[in-house]
Formats: C-alpha cells, structure tokens, sequence
C-alpha cells in the first residue's frame, strides 16, 4: 500500500553508472514512520536501516533489484525495482501484524523514546502556524505544559509539566528537561535552559513526554521532558528570507539555507532581532546563527557536527509598582556532534558528544542614579558530556536499548556564597530499556538506569554525592493498530542544582536568596492510565488521567534570609482530554482541556497553577486567505503576596497573605495567504485587550499585531 509521503526528499546527484534508491516506511496504520527497518537487497546482498525519520538511501548500479523490507511487528514487504541511471523513489507502508511496533526515535544524545510512552508531537506545520516569536510562546500553547514569563522574549521563565514546577516563579525551572535534537541544554548553575538561544527558526517538531522520565534521561527529568528537534535533515532545499515586524517597535529577520551533494547535506540558520517591549526595560535584542554539517551513506551511517552561537541583551522590567532597572547579556555556545552506524543484523550503535557554553553579565542600566546602582555580575558555566547507546531489534519479540553517559559541568559565579570560588559536578549514568511484545495485542516496556552524581563545592569544602535507582514499567494494549489502552508507572529523581546548594545573592529589591548544602535530592512517583481513540484520519481523541507524588521538593521558602528546604511532599492528580476533527480538508478543529489538583502534605498553598486549563483552535484554508482562530482558557490561581507589608513572622518563617490572579480567556487570530513564493501572515494576540498578570505584579501586553513576510527563494 502506497501513499503520499509527508517526507519531501531532497534532491539526489545521480551517476552514469546507477542511480540512488531513496523512500520512507511507515506505519500503515498511523502513518508514523518506522525507524530501523531493515531495508535488503537480494541481488548484491547488501543493505541498510532506515533513520529515525523512517528514511532510506541507497546507491546502486544500473540493473533490476528485488528489495525486502522488514521489521519487528510488521509482515514483510518484497517488491521488484529497475535502476536506470535515475534516483528511484519507494514509499512503503508495512501491514502490523498481532505483535503491535511502537516508535524509536533516535535523536541524538539521547533516544526520545522506545515504544509507547506518554508523547504529543507538534509539527513544523504547526509550529509555523502559530506565528510566535519565542520557544516559551509555543511552549506554552501545548497540552499539559504551563509556562510563566516577565515577557514572551525575556530571559527566564518558569516551565511546568503536570504541575512540576517550584512553588512560585523566580525560582530553579530544572524539573523538565529540555533537549535539542537530543542534547542537554542546560545551564548548569541553575538547571535552567537559555531560552534565548533556542533556534525557533529552525524547529522542525516538539516532542513532549510529560511523565517522569528519570529511568532514561536521569538528572532534571523528573518532570518530564521537552525536546525540540531542528531541521537537520535539510528536507526542504530552498533559501527563506523571513520578515516581520509589529508592535513596541519589533523588528526581526530570519534566514534558512540547506545545501545536500551526495551524502553530505549543509545547513545555516540566522536569526536578528529587535524591540522595544511592552513596558519599561521589557526590550530585547537577539542574534544567532545555526550551522550544521550531515553525511549519511547507503549502509545506514549517519554523522552529524552542528554549532550554535548566540548573544542576547535583554531588559529585567521588573516589578509594576518598583520597576528594576537591571540588564543581562549572554553569549551562549553549543556544539554538538552525533553518529548512528549498524554493525549487524538488527543491532546499532550510537555516540554523541557535546559542549555548552554560557558567558552572561548582569548590570545596570544606562542612567542609574548611583544610589540605586547594583554593579556587574557574571556567570561562567560550562558544560561536556558523552553519551553511547546500543539498539537491538533482532529478536522476534524483543527490542532491547542498553547505553550510559557522562557528563561534567562547572560554575563559576559571582552569586554565589564567596567562600565557594567554582563549585563543579560530575554525572554519570547507565540504563537499560525494553519493550516486549507478548502477542493479541498486548506488549510491555520496562526500563531501570542507575546515576550518581558528586559535586565539588570547591575550595577543600566537603563534596556531596547523589545516587539513585529509577525503574519504569507500562503496560499497552492495542486494538487493531490503533485505538490503545496503557497504564505506566515511573520514577523520577533530581539531585540539588549548583544554585540550590551555593547560592548567595541579593537582588535589586534587598531580598537575600541562600542555598543549603544539605538539602535531600528530590523524588517522585507517577502512576499513569490513558487511552487513545483514532476513529478515523478526521476523528482523534485521547484521555488520561495521572498521579505524582513527590517527595522533598526544594523550594526557597521565605525567611531571613529566604533559604532552599525540602518541603514535606506533595501530591498532584489530574486528566488530560484532547481531540482534533477536520471534517473537509479545509477545515480543523483542536482543542484539550487540563484538570490539576495540587495539594501540600504539609499543608501549605502550592501557587501558581490554575485547576482548569484549555484551548480551542479553529483553522480554515480559503482560496481568498487562511484563518486560525484560537483562545486559550485558564481558572483563578493564588499566589503570596510578598510585595505586601501586611505579613506575619513566625519564627524565621515569614507568611505573607495568599492573594488571587483571575481567570482569564485570551483570544488570538492569523491570517495568511501564500501567494506564489511568498507567503504573508498578520496575527492579532489578545484581541479583547485585556489586562492580565502571569506573574504577580509583572503585567503582560495588551492587544498586539505582528506581520511576517516569507520568500522561498
């Protein structure tokens, strides 16, 4: 069975001799495609896996081929092929039989999943649909994920998965991992991610796994994790120059290049930016440019360099009633290299290699009166880690994936305790996943990694190790390919970031931020059951419903001064619903809906999340123009009201009054229009100009536009 491929193939040099067999496999039953399938040539003997995109390519001389396709869980597929010194092209789709194959998506530093996980998948096509101006924007339009932010372009944010985040903003956002193609972007100090270095650009998909997910990534997972997949491949081989521009003076620009000859493909992406902001000191200035270098051969290697550098200055506006007058530059690197080979029948290897590096100053604002000046500070982190896997599909039943990785980062800081000069940590870790496939419909995944980390606070003070087990288990049951019932049960685990444990800081309102040496590493327990019901290629739904224990939450807590402890524990229980229905081509209509209950065993509030979030998305193409319409929905939440004078001490704990933030239903619509080459969009955010806080005190901007304008050259 044949269909239309979603894959648009890149341009092949073909020879006189021969010419290149390139195609997809997919899934005939969800059309996902179908990594390391065996892909066999009679004739010659030879032959090659697909990669992680279901992809295949081969050279082969003039002459007719018969070509075999197999793989674990699907009824072999055998065709005759003619090579005439021009590229051929073959799309399969291979018929699952009783043993049900899950996806394996090989990313690069780390696998993003084998088997059935608890995964949403956002395409490229809807990531550009959206028409948002920063990662943390699109982030936050995805189900299950919260995000928290001074400004959509501003340099921290607090990112949340089923409620994981700390008790209020401001804090250590480092219990979801947030990969790149695969690789650990982190900044070691804290855990948290360079949000202004992330290439929207040239993202291509966004893979959400919102269980614990420790048992196979370790350290900062234990929230979930978040990998943002870039166009590496070079599928699409034309230049775009992009243009946009809108309100508060914004002003960006865009360039993507691909280049493939032979096996080798080339890629750069730029990117410059410029605005205003909303309010005082909200402004923001972002350049960066990606580059990369692939070679992939007809035996299935693939090798890949990649290397971002990029320099943000960016406004801290602070809050409404005592703005702050602070700035922050950073200079951020990341290089990063992977290779995939087989070395038999059903068995593959893979290495990464990568190195992150952070320069950032904060200082003053031109102006300052000197009575409110604060001074420089910096921040030198740097980050290098390895990782390997081993992949076996050769056995009827099994797939098994075994690897360990290591890593070591440093920090060297002017916020933190003076007595530490650079507090440095040490990784390592070692897993092992599976899945098996047990017959009618029913298959078992299962996984256990082992982490250690010590850390080294420096200057012959006493250093600290973290170990821990993770295991996970699930349980699927698939009916006829598609509809599919699971229940899954994982672990996670978070050793203390640098910052919670050495952090000595005052900021520009005079609070005192303090680490703890001794706090415990952080854990929890999830327990998950869901069920997807594809009705047809129009009719998709699915529901789950999950509970996370955790267990010596660090959070910094009010005090004199304010100091990182374990809370008690909490409990968070919630569903999850999401559909989508396009009944014509022209038309869709998505939407899901988020219930979370958060409570404190100890008793106190857990702020910042609202028990009842959704969205809804309609979008309709035209011949005249094409529209999306969306609003997003979310309840009351509380918070504490730390900038009220109206407090209570108890002790060296100081209770400041719980407040709430309303609920709020923000709209937007776009409209679009290819015309030719180009394409034109103009999108209209907050379309009731309504006045709303994510943060309290920091209010976010009211009605907006923005226009963009594409030229695929």
């Amino acid at each position: 069975m044949f269909r239309r491929s979603l894959i648009t193939l890149p341009f092949i040099l073909s020879f006189a001799f021969g010419g290149a067999l390139t195609g997809t496999v997919k899934n005939n039953a969800n059309g996902k495609s179908i990594p390391n399938a065996n892909i066999y040539i009679v004739e010659i003997k030879q032959g090659t896996v697909t990669n992680p995109y279901g992809y295949f390519e081969i050279d082969l001389p003039n002459g007719s081929y018969t070509i075999q396709i197999t793989n674990i869980g699907f009824k072999s597929y055998s065709s005759e092929i003619a090579v005439a010194g021009q590229p051929v092209e073959l799309n399969v789709e291979l018929e699952s039989t009783i043993l049900e194959f899950g996806e394996i998506s090989v990313e690069g530093l780390f696998t993003t999943r084998l088997g059935y996980e608890s995964v949403d998948v956002l395409s490229g096509e809807k990531i550009k649909s959206m028409e948002k101006e920063s990662v943390s924007d699109v982030l936050r339009m995805l189900p299950s994920v919260d995000v928290q932010f001074a400004h959509p372009n501003g340099r921290n944010a607090n990112l949340s998965i089923r409620g994981s985040s700390d008790y209020k903003p401001g804090g250590y956002n480092n219990r979801v991992l947030l990969l790149l193609d695969g690789f650990p972007i982190q900044i070691p100090n804290s855990g948290a991610p360079d949000w202004n270095s992330l290439p929207l650009e040239s993202i291509q998909r966004i893979e959400v796994d919102n269980s614990p997910a420790s048992a196979q990534y370790g350290h900062n997972s234990m929230g979930g994790v978040i990998n943002l997949i870039t166009d590496y491949n070079g599928k699409d081989q034309s230049t775009k120059i992009k243009l946009g521009g809108g309100t508060f003076t914004t002003a960006q620009t865009s360039l993507t290049h691909h280049v493939q000859k032979g096996n080798w493909i080339l890629g750069v992406n730029g990117m410059a930016r410029t605005s205003e902001g909303h309010r005082f000191n909200a402004d923001d200035q972002t350049n960066r440019i990606r580059s990369y270098l692939k070679y992939a051969d007809q035996k299935g290697r693939t090798y890949r360099l990649s290397h971002i550098l990029s320099y943000s200055d960016i406004g801290h506006p602070g809050f409404a009633s005592t703005p702050s007058n602070r700035r922050s530059e950073r200079t951020s690197h990341y290089l990063q290299g992977h290779g995939f080979y087989p070395i038999g029948a059903g068995v593959s290897m893979s290495h990464s290699l990568f190195l992150n590096k952070f320069d950032t100053r904060y200082y003053d604002k031109d102006g300052v009166p000197d009575e409110k000046a604060v001074g420089e500070r910096l921040y030198d982190d740097i980050t290098v880690g390895f990782r390997s896997e081993m992949l076996i599909t050769r056995w009827e039943r099994w797939i098994i994936m075994a690897g360990s990785d290591l890593d070591f980062s440093r920090s060297k800081v002017t916020v933190f305790n003076p007595i530490y000069e650079s507090p440095s940590q040490f990784s390592f870790g070692s897993f092992i996943q599976s899945k098996y496939f047990i017959g009618n419909g029913w298959s078992m995944g299962s996984g256990f990694r082992y982490d250690i980390r010590k850390v080294d606070p420096s200057n012959n003070f006493k250093k600290r190790e973290y170990a821990n087990w993770s295991p996970k288990i699930n349980l699927m049951y698939t009916m006829k390919g598609k509809r599919a019932f699971t229940l899954a049960y994982s672990e996670g685990f978070r050793a203390p970031s640098l910052s919670e444990l050495y952090l000595k800081h005052t900021s520009s309102y005079g609070l005192t931020q303090q680490g703890n040496p001794n706090v415990l590493p952080e854990r929890v327990r999830a327990m998950e059951i869901s069920y997807e019901h594809p009705h047809s290629e129009s009719w998709f739904w699915s529901i789950a419903t999950f509970v996370n224990k955790y267990e010596n939450m660090i959070d910094f807590v009010y005090s004199l001064p304010i100091k990182a402890v374990n809370r008690e524990g909490i409990t968070g229980k919630g569903l999850e619903y999401q559909f989508n229905w396009t009944p014509i081509e022209s038309f869709s209509f998505s939407g899901h809906y988020e219930y979370l209950d958060m409570k404190d065993r100890g008793g106190d509030p857990i702020l910042y999340r609202s028990k009842h979030k959704g969205q809804v998305s309609m979008s309709l193409k035209s011949n005249l123009a094409d529209i999306r319409f969306s609003i997003r929905i979310w309840s009351d939440q509380q918070y504490d009201d730390f900038l009220s004078h109206d407090y209570v001490v108890d002790g060296d704990k100081i209770i400041f009054p719980v407040e709430t933030l309303p609920a709020q239903a923000i709209p937007e619509i776009i409209l679009s229009k290819q015309i030719k080459s180009y394409k034109v969009s103009f999108k209209i955010s907050n379309l009731l100009d309504a006045e709303y806080e994510l943060i309290q005190d920091y209010p976010m901007p009211g009605r907006t536009w923005h226009g963009t304008l594409t030229k695929s050259l």
